[in-house]
């Protein structure tokens, strides 16, 4: 790594953020906490705050969960019974402009399946503290032009274009999959990914939208998070990871598999 890009700095729940979050009211660990959910999930579950703050379901949970519902910071999730897997949203949009990110999707409802898909993200961000954790476009882009130390064309970056013409947008890193960034002398890096179907024709997209990535970095890891009733298809994830990088399809392949992904969704 560039001895002159310091990780920390990118964290997405750096202590600049952090601190504006304590301009709500908050202790450091409630924000340090916050910081986190409002970058990698908008939701989080009760024990995942108990597991964070090293503190057991007593009187200052309830204290913090009571803030956020009554102050209008998030809202409570209930799908079954009370304090069995309630859930909480922070949607309260200063909360997100305070850490510059107004816009955040993870501000916005989504379905039950979509909040426990952000929950599994958000579990695998706080496990690890060995990495610095990289969840916005903007860090991510920041972060690897830092380390990179190189001035390239931003369509080398993983990209997904969309339109024609005047209305064309392109977004970057548009997985929007958090990216662990070594410290303390390492040097891999951990690229997270949500199994969420069970053929990895989506996965073999990711893989080749960071291809370039993968051979700019010293070292990366794909971590895949699978959820129970998919554990049976790892193996073909491990299959497509090995596929890809052995027989890349060409660029025009490429192209084509976007474009038909694109089309499949809006139907």
């Amino acid at each position: 790594m560039s001895p002159y890009v310091a990780p920390h700095l990118f964290d997405s729940a750096r202590p600049g953020r952090i601190a504006a979050i304590m301009e709500f009211g908050f202790t450091l660990r409630q924000a340090r906490f916050l910081a986190h959910v409002l970058v990698y999930s908008g939701v989080f579950l009760e024990r995942q705050y108990c597991t964070f703050a090293g503190i057991a379901h007593g009187q200052k949970t309830h204290d913090f969960l009571a803030k956020l519902v009554n102050g209008g910071y998030a809202r409570a999730i209930t799908p079954g019974a009370l304090h069995r897997g309630r859930l909480f949203h922070v949607q309260y949009k200063p909360l997100y402009e305070a850490i510059g990110e107004p816009d955040n999707r993870n501000r916005k409802p989504a379905s039950l399946g979509r909040f426990v898909e952000r929950l599994m993200l958000l579990d695998a961000v706080l496990a690890d503290s060995h990495v610095s954790w990289l969840g916005t476009e903007r860090d991510k882009m920041n972060y690897f032009v830092a380390y990179l130390e190189r001035d390239l064309p931003k369509h080398w970056y993983p990209h997904v274009t969309f339109g024609e013409g005047q209305e064309k947008t392109t977004r970057y890193f548009p997985d929007k999959l958090p990216i662990g960034t070594p410290r303390d002398g390492q040097r891999r890096h951990v690229f997270l990914y949500l199994v969420t179907r069970e053929v990895p024709a989506e996965f073999r997209l990711f893989l080749l939208r960071h291809a370039n990535l993968f051979r700019a970095v010293d070292e990366w890891t794909i971590r895949l998070l699978v959820p129970r009733r998919l554990r049976k298809a790892a193996a073909l994830y491990r299959y497509a990871v090995r596929d890809t990088f052995v027989t890349p399809p060409t660029p025009q392949e490429v192209d084509e598999l976007e474009w038909f992904f694109e089309r499949a969704k809006a139907v």
